[in-house]
């Protein structure tokens, strides 16, 4: 048999079987193993124990998973929510004492990498349903890469710019960040400081990159600072400000549900990106419940559950955005601006962020 008709028939065999054997990058990555066993295993367990993040889930999103569970396979879920900062801690003292408690985690990216990655307390995610190819909007691994122990569970993507349409016509809504830069604006853009926690040190560390530090310094210029988040969509609400950079999304929501003249625009460049994903821990007590849960949580029928819940924009491009508003909505092919890898990696990253926005928005001005 000539070389090219072996390349062809081990190329059918992959997709035949893909499920238990496919490529990843420049490896091969296996799954699990028959999911009928993971499934009978995991019905002994019987339970299911998750860390959550603040604003990770919704009590909706649990209680719609904990049915189907329970109703499906007989497993009860107890979800523990704390902030995201103490679940590194848990986790890892859990691990050294072998006193496990949890199984799966809803973290970021950072707390993940530079946490609980060096220190091995995570395992492979390789459900066969995160290996399908092609129906991604954001492929769950597509950080980690052959890591795969923290997956995207959505694509968190947040509308960078809010105006209030009363004080911004239609002929000048800004479509890019070089319109914020027009001396109209001055003194009329609301964005919660970037120097401390917030939607606004979210958006600072996902563009800076991208938008560079000398139109940082020039847009610094333009802006007002607020301190608490769902200040600045109230700040465009009542019309002290015309719009708002990186607005907080369910206080806006909320406002435009009141009938506050709020519009949300994507940028040209791209709206700014968060973290947002879920790792399977070592010594889990319920394993195979763990990987049957990772299992369903990314397929359509868990996606659909999740995003509608949340809501949210599902990884997975057969999942249905209706239960967002439309200015939420993902179209396919728009440009998004998510943290560098780099600034994730180091732990004392993120304290260095923080400075660097407070010397250009605060000191700076």
């Amino acid at each position: 048999m000539t070389r090219w008709r072996v390349a062809v028939a081990l190329s059918l065999l992959v997709l035949q079987f893909g499920w238990l054997h496919l490529a990843w990058g420049a490896s091969t990555i296996k799954a699990w193993g028959p999911l009928n066993e993971i499934e009978a295993a995991a019905r002994k367990e019987a339970a299911l124990v998750f860390y959550v993040g603040g604003g990770f889930t919704t009590r909706q999103t649990e209680d719609a998973m904990s049915r189907l569970f329970e109703e499906r396979y007989g497993i009860r879920m107890q979800w523990n929510s704390m902030p995201a900062s103490d679940i590194p801690v848990r986790v890892i003292t859990e691990d050294r004492t072998k006193q496990n408690i949890v199984d799966l985690v809803f973290i970021g990216f950072s707390g993940n990498y530079t946490q609980l990655n060096p220190r091995g307390v995570l395992l492979s995610v390789l459900a066969p349903s995160t290996l399908e190819k092609g129906i991604w909007w954001l492929d769950p691994a597509s950080v980690t890469g052959e890591d795969r122990d923290w997956l995207y569970t959505r694509l968190p993507m947040s509308p960078s710019f809010l105006i209030n349409t009363k004080l911004v016509p239609s002929s000048q809504q800004p479509a890019g960040y070089q319109d914020l830069l027009d001396p109209k604006w001055k003194g009329k853009i609301v964005v919660q400081t970037p120097a401390v926690g917030g939607s606004g040190s979210g958006w600072f560390d996902a563009t800076y990159r991208t938008l560079g530090l000398d139109y940082m310094r020039a847009l610094a210029k333009q802006v007002v600072l607020v301190k608490n988040p769902s200040e600045s969509p109230e700040f465009v609400a009542r019309g002290q400000a015309a719009m708002a950079i990186a607005p907080n999304i369910p206080r806006a929501l909320a406002l435009i549900e009141e009938g506050a003249p709020l519009k949300f625009i994507h940028p040209k460049e791209g709206s700014h990106f968060s973290e947002s994903g879920i790792s399977l821990v070592r010594g889990a007590p319920h394993l195979n419940a763990g990987k049957l849960f990772m299992q369903w949580f990314y397929t359509r029928e868990g996606q659909t559950i999740f995003a509608r819940t949340m809501p949210a924009i599902s990884v997975r491009k057969d999942v249905p955005q209706d239960a967002l508003p439309e200015g939420l909505r993902y179209v396919e092919g728009a440009p998004f601006l998510r943290k560098d890898i780099e600034d994730m990696r180091r732990p004392e990253r993120t304290a260095e962020l923080r400075t660097l926005a407070k010397q250009i928005f605060e000191e700076g001005k």
